[in-house]
Parts: structure tokens; sequence; C-alpha cells
């Protein structure tokens, strides 16, 4: 495996392992219980005000901006969906971030 398939690898678990982490800190559940395709909504019971502390976490973390209205503007309805949005936002060029 080359080195960039490697760090690409890498990026992916930390990506995935630091966002459940941040959804079972605000959900105070075990991450265990996070589930990759677990619905945000209906099935971890993320309501408005959890997905702004969510939101603040992930941009703290990552250095990005997500939009106010996460859901609203983009398809994000499970935890796997959240994760691939995060792992875009970090393939953008750091200047493109709004950070």
């Amino acid at each position: 495996m080359s080195t960039k398939a490697q760090s690409l690898g890498r990026q992916r678990f930390d990506v995935s392992s630091t966002v459940r982490t941040i959804l079972a800190d605000t959900l105070k559940r075990p991450v265990e219980e996070i589930g990759l395709d677990a619905k945000l909504e209906s099935g971890l019971g993320i309501d408005s005000m959890a997905m702004i502390d969510i939101s603040v976490s992930i941009e703290e973390h990552f250095e990005i901006a997500l939009p106010l209205e996460l859901s609203d503007t983009i398809a994000v309805e499970t935890v796997v969906d959240l994760i691939r949005f995060v792992e875009r936002e970090l393939a953008r060029p750091r200047s493109e971030r709004g950070h």
C-alpha cells in the first residue's frame, strides 16, 4: 500500500472515529452505540440544539465551516453522511473551507 493510500485510510478512520466520538460525547452515550447507518434525528434523537453543539465541535476540531442548517442545506441524514461531508470538506483547499 502506498504512503498516500495509508494516509487516506488513516484520515478516513480518524474522521469517522472523531465524528462518532463527538456524537457520543454530545449525546452522553458510549461510542459503540453510534452506528454508521444510524439516522441522526430519528435513530439517535439529535434535536436542533444538539446539532448545534455537534456542528461547533466538528468545526473546532477539523477547522472547517458547516452550514448553519446542516440537514436543510445538504443531504445529511445518517452518521456516515456526516462523516462523508466532513471528509469532502477536508479534501477542499484550506482557503476554501471558511475558517
